[in-house]
């Protein structure tokens, strides 16, 4: 299945009743409103939509949470959590944006990048200011 991504290109799409376990890859826009086991390594634009779930690291390029992820992202250039995004890990990314009400249990660090450098500077507690469960 394919339909327009968030920057107009046609995206591939994990099903709201697909499940899958294991690594991961992919090297075009992706939309996930099913189940994902394992790891994601991803190039493009990647979009956790509502009502998908995660539970594997993702290393990405841009990544938007409005689903549930447990593990940690790492991407290239940005990661936004939606006010819908739930989200138990470590992010970091040069960007990173947190909507109000986004759920998130974990450390973030946001540094410009730089090649060679480790993202590990500038990490910081990220406590949800949404709804507890």
């Amino acid at each position: 299945m394919s339909i327009a991504s968030n920057n107009g290109n046609d995206a591939s799409v994990l099903g709201p009743t697909a499940r899958f376990k294991g690594k991961l890859r992919a090297d075009e826009d992706l939309q996930i409103h099913g189940h994902v086991e394992g790891s994601i390594i991803h190039t493009k634009y990647l979009t956790v939509s509502p009502g998908g779930h995660v539970k594997a690291d993702i290393n990405g390029h841009i990544i938007v949470v409005e689903g549930t992820v447990e593990g940690d992202i790492v991407a290239e250039t940005s990661v936004a959590v939606a006010q819908s995004g739930h989200m138990k890990g470590d992010i970091h990314a040069p960007s990173i944006s947190i909507n109000d009400g986004a759920d998130i249990r974990g450390k973030v660090a946001m540094e410009a990048a730089r090649p060679g450098r480790s993202t590990s500077a500038g990490v910081t507690e990220a406590v949800s200011t949404g709804k507890e469960k």
